[in-house]
């Protein structure tokens, strides 16, 4: 455990749809979060290949597993519990599930207020649904 702040975010992008969450990322590497990717093993696989994360951040890829997701992501954070959940509509179920069980977890003051502009630029926002529990969805201005 290195004490900064774990955000999991839970994305299961289309072809070309891992660009925003990609900014999103690098932008919480950048402010000193710590940051696991959950997405499929496809878009970890090419990831990985390509080093596209230099060691900043971990991608780990079982969202399109058939078997059972949803155990695989409370396995995987079992011993290192995400801070703030954050998820796309393409893993809301697997994101919701694994989080309910996770207890302890901040407030909802984990996001602060700068991000939330960056986020903006991206034509995205945090809607919060439970503490610490948010969606990323699309805004009004797509700017990618």
């Amino acid at each position: 455990m290195t004490g900064r702040r774990h955000v999991a975010i839970f994305a299961n992008p289309a072809q070309g749809q891992a660009l925003p969450a990609l900014a999103v990322i690098e932008e919480l590497v950048r402010r000193g979060y710590r940051v696991t990717y959950a997405t499929s093993s496809e878009v970890a696989a090419r990831l990985a290949l390509s080093e596209a994360t230099e060691g900043r951040w971990d991608v780990v890829g079982f969202l399109d597993d058939s078997s059972s997701p949803i155990s695989l992501a409370r396995g995987y954070f079992a011993d290192d519990l995400p801070d703030l959940v954050v998820y796309d509509g393409t893993a809301v179920d697997v994101a919701r599930a694994a989080a309910e069980t996770w207890d302890g977890m901040p407030d909802d003051d984990f996001v602060d207020a700068p991000f939330g502009e960056f986020l903006t630029r991206f034509g995205l926002a945090f809607l919060p649904e439970k503490p610490s529990l948010y969606r990323v969805v699309p805004g009004r201005v797509v700017a990618y």
